[in-house]
């Protein structure tokens, strides 16, 4: 695999100097904040909107913010980072055929395998990085605010939203390794991940689909047992594995 550790480098050379980086940092980190303030300031706007509410015949009851409110905010945003992070990251692959701006390293003797990987690996540290850094920070504000233990099993639930994550990035790179343009990795990318979704609503395989990972209060309550959705666990790693192989055999053969 010639040449992994020059394209790594030149990966996150662009990811700073295109802003990217910066733009992650800026999202994950607003993320993070906006969960748990949401979460405190939903009374007060309450109250604040409670007399037009009752100018309308609505009658609002008090409206108390605890720990399970922010954390539900909190994996309630990471659906839109994800979608924002393929939207950016969907034209890795694709600008750089299109553009010919792979072949000067390719006839260097670099392979097409070290480029692949050196995307995918710089995609997947910045998203995790981006991850646990709005996780730290929404965890830092709740536990600051609220002193109840209501929700649990944290770090079980963000790391199966994580193995989700990765295997939605996977998914956009085996997309790209033979998709003529960025538009076309975002709607097979967001196709396989609709699909799953829509099939998920049944309930005798809904215990198999990988979108189940991201029930993420459900885990968190207690309501639903991790162990119950090992079976969602299983098929989801196997699908970021073969999109990976998958992946790397495409670029292999796709003509420049």
């Amino acid at each position: 695999m010639n040449g992994f550790s020059p394209f790594l480098k030149k990966e996150f050379f662009e990811l700073y100097r295109k802003g990217r980086l910066l733009l992650f940092g800026i999202l994950f980190v607003f993320f993070g904040i906006e969960a748990p303030a949401l979460a405190k300031l939903t009374p007060a706007l309450f109250k604040l909107m409670s007399d037009e509410f009752e100018q309308q015949g609505v009658i609002v009851k008090d409206v108390t913010s605890t720990a399970a409110v922010s954390w539900d905010q909190f994996f309630g945003n990471l659906p839109v980072i994800l979608i924002v992070f393929v939207i950016v990251f969907a034209s890795s692959v694709t600008s750089e055929f299109s553009s010919g701006s792979i072949i000067p390293l390719l006839t260097k003797g670099l392979s097409r395998t070290a480029f692949m990987l050196s995307k995918l690996t710089s995609a997947l540290i910045t998203w995790s990085a981006g991850l646990w850094l709005c996780f730290g920070i929404t965890y830092a504000y709740t536990a600051y605010y609220w002193k109840d233990d209501s929700v649990q099993s944290l770090i079980p639930t963000l790391l199966l939203w994580w193995l989700f994550s990765v295997m939605v990035i996977c998914l956009m790179y085996f997309f790209a390794s033979f998709a003529q343009t960025h538009i076309q990795v975002m709607i097979g990318t967001g196709c396989v991940v609709f699909v799953m979704s829509v099939i998920g609503v049944a309930d005798p395989v809904k215990k198999y689909l990988p979108s189940t990972l991201t029930d993420s209060m459900n885990f968190c309550t207690g309501a639903q047992s991790i162990s119950t959705i090992i079976p969602a666990i299983v098929i989801t790693t196997l699908v970021t594995v073969c999109s990976v192989v998958f992946s790397l055999v495409l670029i292999g053969k796709r003509k420049v």
